[in-house]
């Protein structure tokens, strides 16, 4: 007898939808069966859903330690769970920044028993490279290297070949946010060329350094066309606002839907909509970056850039699936399995093999949702999606076959995990 049957939903599988029952035992995924078949001790209906591998986000802000204004483990964890997204991995963009042994295991102790969706956390790749060794030993699920926007960048190309080679040495995956200093200080808007030209820099000193790489946030088409000089392990990822807005929206919405790399144009929007679904880009991730009410008041000029996004995610690419643009199973590729896979998690997440964590989200295609500020449970409270009608719901999230979110409401105690790929080694 299993512990627990989700019954009569439907679940994504080469040739499309298909009916099946998931039986999940001891918080992992132990058979998929034939409607009807097996006993439980509880059951779940899922009648008329479509049930996915929870999402994984590889790129949130959850601004903890030091920002904790903007968003706490709490806070974000409670978005991640509402819209569907089981695992994060979380930046070390906070105060002071996620860069060695101490301040890895300081922040680790801050999430646990707090985040309620289980997490990953990200190091920087300063010009100090004597800590990448230990973090790796520590768990980090990826070394975050900045070629511009914060103060530990690294700009030198020698370093960024070093740096790379570090990561390479301890085994990691190096995560590359592709700016050009000198054209950004020419061209204060960031237009594509600076992201361009960030992008070609780093796929050149990835093929002199070897090992992986992961580049941050390609936006544009121009940075698709870098994208193309990328050889064997470069990867990459879009975010949903740059899939769906343009620069018409900062336009008529204002410093709400300010962000860094800058909405594009629809040009560029629907480039990255093609290459998404045609494999060029590998995941989708949103760059979940709260900033508060006030900061976002100050005016178009002044506020920060960036805006909540894990909330969101799923609502937003099942539009994309509606309107053609993905298709479940592309839906299931980019924004569960993938990221997985990248980060050393798979299969353990984003699937629903036996074996799987039981991360579950059972979605009403029957029930249109309105995404609303007023529903947001970021600190952040806005999003520039407020207002837009998505084709479905998520219904129910579940974290090792236990429920996180039913209909909207945050069900149970916090229990998300640390989690790395020493962790599912």
């Amino acid at each position: 007898m299993f512990d627990l049957l989700v019954e009569g939903g439907h679940v994504v599988e080469p040739g499309g939808l298909r009916r099946r029952t998931l039986a999940v035992q001891d918080g992992r995924i132990a058979a998929l069966l034939e409607p009807g078949a097996g006993e439980a001790k509880a059951k779940i209906d899922a009648s008329g859903c479509i049930v996915l591998p929870g999402l994984v986000d590889a790129h949130v802000h959850f601004r903890e330690p030091g920002l904790t204004h903007k968003e706490d483990f709490d806070s974000g964890s409670r978005a991640a769970a509402l819209g569907g997204v089981t695992t994060v991995m979380v930046m070390p963009t906070d105060k002071p920044m996620t860069q060695n042994a101490q301040q890895f295991a300081e922040k680790r102790a801050l999430a646990q028993g707090r985040c309620r969706v289980d997490f990953a956390l990200q190091a920087l790749v300063g010009p100090d490279l004597s800590h990448v060794p230990s973090l790796a030993r520590e768990g980090a699920i990826s070394f975050e290297i900045f070629l511009g926007l914060i103060g530990e960048k690294i700009e030198d190309s020698a370093r960024l070949v070093a740096a790379l080679a570090a990561v390479r040495d301890a085994g990691g995956i190096a995560a590359v946010t592709p700016y050009d200093e000198g054209l950004a200080a020419a061209a204060p808007a960031l237009p594509p060329e600076v992201e361009a030209a960030g992008m070609a820099r780093a796929i050149c000193a990835q093929r002199i350094a070897g090992g992986r790489m992961h580049l941050r946030q390609v936006s544009s088409a121009l940075g698709l066309a870098a994208l193309a000089l990328a050889g064997p392990g470069v990867t990459s990822e879009v975010t949903p606002h740059n899939l769906l807005l343009t620069r018409e929206t900062l336009t008529r919405l204002g410093a709400v839907a300010k962000v860094v790399p800058p909405l594009r144009s629809e040009d560029d929007t629907l480039a990255m909509r093609q290459a998404l679904a045609a494999g060029r880009i590998s995941i989708v991730a949103t760059d979940h970056a709260p900033h508060t009410p006030q900061e976002k008041d100050a005016g178009l000029a002044k506020a920060p850039g960036g805006f909540p996004g894990v909330q969101t995610m799923l609502p937003l690419l099942l539009k994309l699936v509606a309107d053609g643009a993905l298709s479940h199973a592309d839906l299931v590729r980019v924004a569960c399995e993938q990221p997985a896979r990248i980060f050393g998690l798979y299969p353990r997440k984003g699937s629903l093999q036996p074996g799987a964590d039981a991360d579950l989200v059972l979605v009403d295609p029957s029930r249109p949702m309105q995404i609303r500020n007023a529903d947001q449970a970021s600190k952040a409270g806005r999003t520039p999606f407020d207002g837009w009608t998505v084709p479905a719901t998520p219904r129910m999230t579940l974290l090792r076959g236990e429920a996180l979110c039913v209909d909207g409401k945050i069900v149970g105690e916090p229990r998300g995990r640390f989690v790395s790929p020493l962790v599912y080694t």
